[in-house]
């Protein structure tokens, strides 16, 4: 029973001494000074228009959760321009107005609340603390629709302007403004668009009101989609997507055995090995054509026989060998290396083959950007 009762506490503990945000300390100060320079802002009206013998109130209430939506959330659509001060007015006004005509007080404050909302959805200015200004005028009793002017609007647009001032210059945009993809290609635009479409249709199927933007929302969903990606792909190694059926030659070979291989097989590249298969060099059809002296009118098969018929001074003395005409030094990987490693080669350096070797540096596989291209798509079941 006892150890019943000691989880129960431990876990109740848990629940209420979780952190419920992951904001730096640095933020979490920055929001708090917004808050205090803005109502700050707020009460020095207040005292201007005292001195002139104003007997207003110099704030409202609501002002103070106002305040926390501006500074600590300000990308939150409830803190946008118009929320904060045509939710404030909109709501203000439909309490005045419920306040004169309604004069039972039961049915008073919540009809006044409800309008009040209504309206907001309607003008599409949601607001929360509004509906707070819908509650407080009845029960303070205001009847004269100067209330509205001031100090509802006062507060609230002289809030505006110092969260616009205040968060810009703390690096938080405000107001938000739709993003836009700038010199972007038809096609991702044209992703962008569905997109857009895809979210849009689920938070018609959720129907409940979010206090995050759409563009925020899709920018979250895009960094939780790239870092899911990222670590599915860090977890592919090269032996992964690598061809283990490889086609190679050795320095010796003759050069119509590596023509003939590169033509019946189909393939564009031979790595050229040697006793131990340890990779020495690598041939291609591009290899064939800068090393054939011939009259680049000629057809390919005239190129490739005079080229055959030429003798080459080499490095052994085969006079058609393949390691006479190979590139080297070449390129190569290790079976064990992560498979993004192959993005600068491929796109960097403009290789379009890359031998695969093991621990002794001998050939195992080879990678083509087919592969690679091929890999990265099937790994791609986020969507």
């Amino acid at each position: 029973m006892r150890s019943h009762l000691r989880h129960f506490f431990k876990k109740l503990i848990t629940i209420f001494l979780l952190e419920t945000t992951s904001v730096s300390w640095l933020e979490r100060f920055r929001s708090a000074l917004g808050v205090v320079l803005g109502l700050l802002a707020i009460m020095g009206l207040g005292l201007l228009l005292a001195s002139y013998g104003n007997a207003s109130p110099w704030i409202v209430a609501s002002m103070g959760a106002t305040a926390f939506l501006l500074f600590v959330l300000p990308s939150s659509p409830m803190a946008q321009p118009w929320a904060v001060i045509g939710g404030s007015c909109v709501s203000a006004l439909i309490g005045v107005a419920c306040t004169q005509f309604v004069h039972e007080l039961p049915l008073l404050i919540p009809l006044s609340v409800g309008l009040a909302i209504l309206a907001m959805f309607t003008l599409r200015c949601l607001h929360a603390p509004a509906a707070a200004l819908a509650l407080l005028i009845p029960l303070g009793g205001m009847v004269d629709f100067h209330f509205v002017l001031f100090p509802v609007m006062g507060n609230a647009v002289l809030l505006v302007l110092c969260a616009v001032i205040y968060n810009s210059l703390t690096g938080k945009p405000y107001p938000q403004r739709p993003k836009v993809i700038l010199d972007s290609s038809p096609l991702q635009k044209r992703n962008r668009k569905i997109e857009d479409q895809e979210i849009s249709a689920v938070l018609e199927r959720y129907n409940q009101v979010l206090d995050i933007s759409k563009d925020d929302l899709a920018n979250l969903i895009s960094q939780v989609e790239h870092g899911a990606y990222q670590k599915k792909l860090q977890g592919m190694l090269c032996k992964n997507i690598m061809t283990t059926e490889v086609l190679y030659v050795g320095m010796d070979s003759p050069l119509d055995q590596a023509w003939n291989l590169l033509r019946k097989r189909h393939v564009k590249a031979l790595p050229v090995i040697d006793g131990a298969k340890r990779v020495l060099g690598i041939i291609t059809l591009e290899d064939f054509l800068k090393s054939a002296a011939v009259d680049f009118h000629q057809t390919f098969g005239q190129r490739i026989r005079g080229f055959m018929r030429t003798a080459v001074p080499g490095l052994n003395s085969l006079p058609n060998a393949v390691g006479q005409v190979m590139s080297k030094p070449v390129r190569v990987i290790s079976e064990d290396r992560n498979m993004l490693d192959l993005a600068e080669i491929f796109c960097g350096d403009g290789h379009h083959h890359i031998p695969v070797i093991n621990d002794n540096r001998q050939l195992v596989g080879m990678i083509t950007q087919s592969d690679f291209v091929k890999a990265i798509d099937q790994s791609i079941d986020i969507r």
